[in-house]
C-alpha cells in the first residue's frame, strides 16, 4: 500500500510540476469569473463566458506570433503585429469591397504585406544583430506612417468579404465561429511544435543557441524565419480583424501589442526562450479578456484595463525573476 501511495504521489507531482504553468493560468481564470459573479450579476453565464472568449480570441492570435519570436530566444518580441494587421486590413478592405470574388487577392496581397514586414524584422535582428525591440518598434512607426500616408484626407473605403464575416463575427448554434478557428489552431500549433521537426529547432535555438549551432542549426536563420512567420501570421490576423469590426480604421490592431505580450507571460512562456506552449497563451489572453471585463465592470474603463495589464505583468516578471535566480 505504501508502493502504491508513493508511486501515485510520485506521479501526481509529475503531473503538476509538468502542467504547473497551466493550471495556474486555469485556476486565475476560475478565481476571475468567480469574483467578478460575486461584483456584478451574470457574470457566469454561459452566454458572457462566451463573448470572453471570443473576444479573447484575438489576443490570443497575436500572441500566437509573440510566442514564436519569443520561443526562438535572442531576447525576441514583436512590436509589430498589431500595424501589419492594421495594414493589411485597411489595403485589403477596398480589394474586397463585400465580395467574396477577389478574396484570393486579398490574401496574397496580406500575405505579401507580412512577408516584407517580416523580412526586414528578420534580416536586421538576426543578421545585422539590432535589438529586437528597438527594430520592430520603428517598423512599427514605418507602418503607422504609411497607413496615414495611404488614408491622409480621405475614408477608409471597403468592405471585408462574407466569408470572413462569417468566420469572424458570426456564430454557429450559440458558439462564435472564431471559437472553432482558436481551438483547430492550438491543436495545430501544439502537434507542430511537438511532434515535428519545426518545434524541435525553434526551441532548441532559443534554449541553447550555443549547443544547436553545434548540432548544425542555424540558429540565425530559426530567428530569421520566425519573425518571417510573424509577419505572415499578423497579416492574416488582419483579415480576421476585418472580418469581425465590418471595416478597417487606422489603429484597430495596435491595441493588441500588449495585451498579446502580456497573454504570453501569463500563459508561462519564458522570455529567455526554448519553450512555447500555445494553450497556455490561448489560457493567459482568456485570464486578460476576463480581468478587462471585470474592471469594465466595475467603472474602471480603459484607463483601469491597461493599469490592470501593468500590474499583471509587473507581478508576473517579478516571480519569473526570482524564479530564475533560483535557478
Amino acid at each position: 500500500m505504501k508502493a502504491r501511495a508513493t508511486v501515485s504521489a510520485a506521479l501526481n507531482s509529475f503531473f503538476f510540476n509538468k502542467y504547473k504553468k497551466l493550471i495556474v493560468a486555469l485556476l486565475l481564470i476560475i478565481f476571475l469569473f468567480v469574483l467578478g459573479e460575486i461584483v456584478v450579476s451574470n457574470f457566469l453565464s454561459v452566454s458572457q463566458m462566451l463573448l470572453t472568449v471570443k473576444l479573447s480570441s484575438f489576443i490570443a492570435l497575436f500572441g500566437l506570433c509573440q510566442m514564436i519570436v519569443i520561443a526562438a530566444g535572442g531576447g525576441g518580441l514583436d512590436l509589430s503585429v498589431g500595424y501589419t494587421a492594421t495594414i493589411t486590413a485597411v489595403f485589403t478592405a477596398k480589394l474586397m469591397d463585400g465580395s467574396n470574388e477577389n478574396i484570393w487577392i486579398a490574401i496574397l496581397a496580406a500575405l505579401a504585406l507580412g512577408l516584407v514586414v517580416g523580412i526586414l524584422n528578420g534580416f536586421f535582428i538576426s543578421y545585422i544583430k539590432l535589438p529586437p525591440l528597438v527594430v520592430t518598434m520603428a517598423m512599427s512607426q514605418i507602418i503607422q506612417g504609411a497607413i496615414n500616408v495611404y488614408t491622409a484626407g480621405k475614408n477608409i473605403t471597403g468592405k471585408p468579404s462574407p466569408i470572413l464575416q462569417v468566420i469572424a463575427a458570426k456564430t454557429t448554434g450559440f458558439v462564435p465561429n472564431i471559437v472553432f478557428l482558436i481551438v483547430l489552431l492550438t491543436i495545430i500549433v501544439m502537434l507542430i511544435l511537438y511532434k515535428t521537426r519545426v518545434g524541435v529547432l525553434l526551441f532548441g535555438a532559443g534554449a541553447n543557441p550555443t549547443a544547436a549551432h553545434l548540432s548544425g542549426v542555424d540558429v540565425k536563420r530559426v530567428r530569421f524565419v520566425s519573425y518571417i512567420m510573424s509577419g505572415v501570421l499578423a497579416s492574416l490576423i488582419g483579415l480576421l480583424l476585418l472580418g469581425n469590426m465590418g471595416m478597417a480604421f487606422k489603429d484597430m490592431g495596435s491595441n493588441y501589442v500588449m495585451p498579446s505580450i502580456a497573454a504570453v507571460v501569463v500563459g508561462g512562456v519564458s522570455l529567455n526562450g526554448g519553450d512555447g506552449n500555445y494553450l497556455g497563451v490561448v489560457l493567459g489572453a482568456i485570464f486578460l479578456q476576463t480581468l478587462t471585463n471585470l474592471l469594465v465592470a466595475i467603472g474602471w474603463g480603459d484607463a483601469g484595463k491597461w493599469t490592470g495589464f501593468g500590474i499583471v505583468l509587473f507581478l508576473l516578471l517579478i516571480v519569473y525573476v526570482s524564479n530564475r535566480r533560483k535557478r
